[in-house]
Parts: structure tokens; sequence; C-alpha cells
């Protein structure tokens, strides 16, 4: 059943039913994703999340944008991870660039992203 999830989908279900285990911290953080140039809200970009796993860094599969700009990404991470999560976000074309950014003050709340015109 699980063998179509990702780590970070994985991990929602199992907190939303069971709980955060002892040792882990589960924030959602949301998204709006923007064109630098234009302010205008970006649909269909992925917003994938890297924390420290139990193997090293791993990315989550990602979460997409809707008309809106807005996506939500589940984070969970050990007690104690000494490195902040990165988060990536990567538009549906190569007309705006990838962008990545580490943000580690992890509270619920809306963060606006301007992805800028590929040259």
């Amino acid at each position: 059943m699980l063998k179509g999830l990702s780590l970070t989908t994985a991990l929602f279900i199992f907190q939303a039913c069971y709980g955060t285990p002892e040792g882990m911290d589960f924030v959602y953080m949301s998204f709006k994703v923007v064109a630098a140039d234009t302010g205008e809200p970006m649909e269909g970009v992925r917003v994938r999340a890297r924390v420290q796993g139990y193997n090293g860094p791993d990315w989550s599969s990602g979460f997409l944008t809707g008309h809106d700009g807005e996506a939500g990404v589940p984070v969970m991470r050990r007690e104690g991870d000494a490195t902040d999560p990165e988060f990536r976000f990567e538009p549906a074309d190569d007309t705006y660039l990838v962008k990545d950014t580490t943000i580690s003050d992890l509270k619920p709340r809306l963060i606006e992203i301007q992805l800028a015109k590929a040259k």
C-alpha cells in the first residue's frame, strides 16, 4: 500500500493516525509561489523539502502549487537535528529558475517565494 508514497507522505499519514513519534517535530509549512517580475501566482510549481533522514538527506517527492500559487508541505524532523530543512521550488517549465532556500524558523505560516525569470 505504501509503495507509491514518498517518505514525507508516509510520515504525514503515520502522524495523523498515531501522533508524532517521540523525538520528532512535525510542522506543516505553507508557501505561495509568485513570479518575481509580475507578482502573479504560479500554478504547477513542485515544492519539495529535504530534511535529515535516517539514511542522510532525503528530498520529498513534492507537492504542486494550485491556481492560487499555494502549496502545503509537511516537514518532520528528529529532535536536535543541527541542519535546517531545505526547500526547492521547481517551475513546470524552464521559463523561470529553480529556487532553493533554507528555512530555520519552522513556524506554521504562509511564506511567499518569488521565482526569477530565466535569462
